[in-house]
C-alpha cells in the first residue's frame, strides 16, 4: 500500500518578495536578482491542472506575418533565472540574456531573434498566456511564433501536472522531502503524468509546425540534477533512496520528451544524456545546488553557465543554416 502524497504541488510562479534567506525552503524558494533592490521569488503550493485549452486562430491555422526569424519558447530551464544580466522586458519571467537562446541567435544575427521563454511555463500556458503575481498580462508564447519563423527551440514539459514542484516538494528541498513522500510522488503519481505529458508536448509540436510551416522545431530536454550512481553531497544531500528516485524522475521524464520528439518528426535535443557526468554533486555541474549562485551563475536546481554552453553547442549541430 502506497503512503499518500499529504498535499499536492503547485506550479512555481514568480513574484517580487523581500528576501527572507538563501537556502531553498517549503514555503519559498528564493532566486538572487542581479538587479538592484530586487528579489525574485518562485512559490510552491496547491493544485495542478492537465488540461490543455483549446487553441483557435483566425488565421487559418498560420500564425501572422512579420513574425521573428528565430522564436525561443519554453520554462525556466530556457529561460535561465539569475545567469548573468536579465532580460529587462519582462522581470518576472527570470529571463537572462546569457541563456542559450540568447547565444544561438548571437551566431545567426541574419535572424530576427525573440525570446519569449518564461519561468513556471507549462504547455497549456503556451497556448493561453497568464497573469504573473505582479500584474503582468503575458501573452501566449505560441502567438509570437508566424509565417516568417524558420527556427523554433523549445523547452517544455517539466512543469505540466506540477512535476517539478512535487519533485522539489517531496524530494529535493530538505525542509519538505522524506524518502516515503518522494518515493509516492515518482513511484505512484509520476507514471500518471509521463504519457500525458509527451501527449501535450507533441500537440505544441504541432501546433508550431502549423503556425510556422517553414521553421525547423527542436525540441530542448533537460539537464540532470541527480546522479544515476553515487552519493549526495553538501550541494545537494539527498539520501540514497531519493537520489535514485530524482534520477528515474529525470530519465522518465527525458524518455517522455524524446517520444514527443519522434512522434512530432522534429530533432531532440538530448541534454539527459549528454549532461552525463555533469550532475550537481559532479566536478562540472551544469546544474545549480540547492542554493543561488553567489557570483551570478545561475538560480538553485537551475542551469549554470557551463550548462547554458552546452545546450547551444549541441543546438549548433542541430540547426539548419
Amino acid at each position: 500500500m502506497c503512503t499518500p502524497l499529504r498535499r499536492s504541488p503547485k506550479p512555481l510562479l514568480a513574484r517580487n518578495v523581500v528576501r527572507f534567506g538563501s537556502q531553498a525552503s517549503a514555503a519559498a524558494v528564493v532566486y538572487d536578482s542581479p538587479m538592484p533592490r530586487r528579489r525574485l521569488v518562485a512559490v510552491i503550493a496547491l493544485a495542478a491542472c492537465t488540461c490543455l485549452a483549446a487553441c483557435s486562430s483566425d488565421t487559418g491555422g498560420k500564425g501572422p506575418s512579420g513574425s521573428a526569424g528565430y522564436v525561443a519558447v519554453g520554462d525556466s530551464f530556457v529561460s535561465g533565472p539569475s545567469l548573468g544580466a536579465p532580460d529587462t522586458d519582462v522581470p518576472g519571467c527570470l529571463r537572462s540574456t546569457a541563456n542559450y537562446a540568447h547565444q544561438l541567435a548571437a551566431t545567426m544575427p541574419e535572424l530576427g531573434f525573440r525570446d519569449v521563454s518564461c519561468g513556471g511555463e507549462d504547455t497549456t500556458m503556451l497556448r493561453d498566456g497568464r497573469t504573473l503575481d505582479d500584474g503582468t498580462v503575458l501573452e501566449p508564447q505560441l502567438s509570437s511564433i508566424g509565417r516568417d519563423t524558420t527556427l523554433v527551440t523549445v523547452g517544455i514539459g517539466a512543469n505540466d501536472a506540477s512535476a517539478t514542484a512535487g519533485l522539489y516538494q517531496y524530494c529535493l528541498l530538505p525542509a519538505t522531502a522524506d524518502d516515503a513522500q518522494c518515493d509516492t510522488f515518482s513511484g505512484t503519481y509520476m507514471p500518471t503524468v509521463y504519457p500525458k505529458t509527451s501527449k501535450a508536448v507533441i500537440s505544441v509540436l504541432d501546433e508550431i509546425a502549423d503556425r510556422a510551416p517553414k521553421a525547423q522545431v527542436v525540441l530542448v530536454g533537460y539537464q540532470r540534477i541527480a546522479s544515476d550512481t553515487g552519493t549526495g553531497c553538501a550541494a545537494l544531500p539527498l539520501t540514497d533512496a531519493r537520489r535514485k528516485a530524482v534520477a528515474g524522475y529525470e530519465r522518465n521524464m527525458n524518455q517522455a520528451l524524446s517520444r514527443a520528439a519522434e512522434k512530432a518528426d522534429v530533432p531532440f535535443v538530448d541534454m539527459y544524456e549528454a549532461s552525463e557526468g555533469h550532475d550537481v554533486c559532479s566536478g562540472e555541474p551544469w546544474v545549480n545546488g540547492l542554493e543561488n549562485s553567489p557570483t551570478g551563475d545561475g538560480a538553485f536546481l537551475h542551469p549554470t553557465a557551463a550548462g547554458m554552453a552546452a545546450v547551444t553547442a549541441r543546438l549548433e549541430k542541430v540547426v539548419q543554416r
